[in-house]
């Protein structure tokens, strides 16, 4: 019975990590879809909200280093984006 419910455990770990959406947090760099509220998120691929390092995140609102965002508001370093509101960097 132990063994079963580690792997339930490692299961739910692993399931979590395929949707990488986080929220708060120090280092986000683990997630790969979104995050909230976090440090470091380099490899969120669709959105960074209240964030930084978001280096590849599409759109960015409230965060930081939004380098490759398509859509940025109140954000910073937005060096690609189509749209900005309120943003820096914005080409």
């Amino acid at each position: 019975q132990s063994s079963l419910l580690v792997i339930s455990v490692v299961l739910m770990f692993v399931c979590h990590e395929c949707y990488g959406q986080c929220t708060g947090g120090s280092d986000c760099s683990s997630c790969t879809v979104s995050c909230t509220n976090c440090q470091n998120c380099p490899n969120a691929r669709v959105a960074c909200t209240g964030s930084t390092n978001c280096i590849n995140a599409l759109t960015c609102t409230d965060s930081h280093d939004c380098h490759n965002a398509e859509t940025c508001t109140r954000s910073t370093n937005c060096y690609k984006a189509k749209t900005c509101t309120d943003s820096t960097g914005c080409p």
